[in-house]
């Protein structure tokens, strides 16, 4: 699909939801489809659908090559159906999803080849079984227990939903998904198949976890095993009457990689080809960490402040591993103006590895992410990153949301990458790439914008645009274009 057709395409989307927008009240009214229905032996059935349909368009780094393609366009398409039953306590929830995708570049840079390298082709088809989990939700005393079992999502820092809806976005967007994530912004996606254990009371939630991750991501084949499994355990201490306004948790995550040691890939990092292709050792990696977050009415608005802390230790294949990373982050937002203006304002940092020759490895590993919250044109990730950035959140009408932020990259470490990518997304392939640092700090500047509007409980329209002004670390891997420009058009339909 060319820019223009991805345009008109996206025009036609937006005036027809303009019609309903300004159709009569009875339209305007129009409410979300009740797809559920009473069944036999006291169930309760409920069917759920959506389809996202995206054009995404790109003019990424380029290396010296002439060749190299890295202006670009393509299309994906993801259509997920759902089927979930409850009969008191139980409930159990099966989702088949299928996905389409058109024009995917080869021998380019950039997201859309990412695609193309996990499967070699332009158009690419196929479904899965998304999700297929049983779960018990029994009570005993004040708490409320939680066994869920099968294949399911799994967000790291999700464990509980905040009363408080400033602070349940930054949980959302600054906190989730940062370790482990279903990597839903790509087009095909992750599960994890496992178990899944907590407990809830009004001010407490203990969550304990075992799972391996399917194939998926910008693997088209998805739903496959991997010789990758994660454990974990975390306890959260809710915002509540003795706690008001505020979330803690802490937490440990176990990471083990055993594809080296079979021979399917080779782990990135910052020693030579050769030496990584010798070490043929495990990845054991144990992540420990904690968040912060308050929110509190100050003045005409209110206030939010977030810490996140983590450190690792472990095993790099023969090497040995410590790393770490912090984020630290507020903001303010006017509650009785025009917009409900959020201004916020953070600081990220990750350690690196200064010397690849010696025989410890020091860059954070961030595990299986969902890495675009965190970085929205993703040319890179929290790996050896230091991100000081602003964003500017508006809310100009109930229906939209707008969103523009700003950041300054720097790489921790110039001996060692530029890091990108989510994680493994299959058996034979690593999951993170990058480009030598080459020396220097200054990976460049990102300004981007996204816009949301949803004229129906059914219908949501998106767009995005980033520019990145790339800086020295990107001009020593990308000589031939050290800029990007990125965006996509986006339609959900969702019953």
């Amino acid at each position: 699909m060319r820019p223009r057709a991805l345009l008109r395409w996206f025009a036609a989307a937006t005036a027809a939801a303009l019609l309903v927008a300004g159709a009569p009240p009875l339209a305007r009214g129009f409410e979300k489809p009740d797809l559920s229905a009473e069944g036999p032996w006291g169930t309760k059935w409920r069917l759920s659908a959506s389809n996202r349909l995206r054009g995404e368009f790109a003019n990424w780094f380029q290396a010296a090559a002439p060749s190299d393609n890295n202006e670009y366009n393509y299309l994906g398409n993801r259509t997920q159906i759902g089927l979930g039953v409850t009969r008191g306590v139980f409930a159990a929830f099966f989702q088949y999803q299928h996905t389409e995708l058109v024009n995917v570049p080869a021998g380019a840079t950039g997201v859309g080849s990412t695609y193309f390298a996990n499967t070699r082709q332009h158009f690419q088809e196929q479904g899965w079984l998304r999700q297929g989990w049983v779960q018990a939700t029994p009570t005993l005393g004040d708490w409320k227990l939680t066994v869920q079992g099968g294949r399911m999502r799994f967000l790291d820092g999700s464990e509980t939903t905040a009363p408080d809806a400033n602070m349940q976005w930054v949980k959302s967007q600054r906190v989730a998904e940062r370790l482990i994530g279903p990597f839903d912004f790509t087009h095909v996606g992750r599960s994890f198949d496992g178990i899944r254990l907590a407990g809830d009371t009004e001010a407490l939630n203990l969550t304990g976890f075992a799972l391996w991750p399917t194939s998926g991501g910008f693997e088209i084949s998805a739903g496959r095993g991997m010789d990758v499994n994660l454990a974990g355990v975390s306890g959260t201490v809710k915002d509540h009457a003795g706690f008001p306004g505020s979330e803690a948790r802490a937490f440990w995550i176990y990471y083990h990689d055993g594809r080296p040691s079979n021979g399917d890939v080779v782990a990135l990092d910052a020693r030579p080809l050769a030496e990584r292709q010798g070490d043929r050792r495990d990845l054991d990696i144990h992540t420990l960490g904690a968040n912060v977050l308050h929110v509190e009415p100050i003045g005409p608005g209110k206030a939010d402040a977030l810490l996140w802390v983590v450190g690792q230790v472990g095993d790099w294949q023969s090497q040995s591993h410590a790393a770490w990373a912090v984020a630290a982050e507020a903001g303010y937002q006017l509650a009785d103006v025009w917009a409900a203006p959020w201004l916020r304002a953070g600081f990220f940092k990750s350690s690196g590895d200064g010397d690849p020759t010696d025989d410890s490895h020091h860059t954070f590993f961030q595990l299986l992410p969902t890495p675009r919250p965190y970085a929205l044109t993703p040319f890179y990730n929290l790996m050896n990153n230091q991100d000081t950035f602003a964003q500017l959140l508006l809310k100009p009408l109930a229906t939209v949301f707008v969103r523009t932020d700003f950041h300054w990259l720097q790489a921790t470490a110039h001996d060692d990458l530029l890091y990108f990518g989510g994680g493994a997304t299959k058996q034979d392939f690593f999951g993170y790439g990058g480009s030598a640092a080459g020396g220097h700090h200054q990976i460049g500047y990102v300004a981007e914008t996204s816009v949301s509007w949803k004229p129906l409980p059914i219908v949501e329209l998106a767009a995005y645009y980033g520019h990145t002004f790339g800086g020295a670390v990107a001009r020593a891997g990308f000589p031939g274009r050290d800029d990007i420009d990125y965006g996509y058009l986006e339609a959900t339909l969702t019953f």
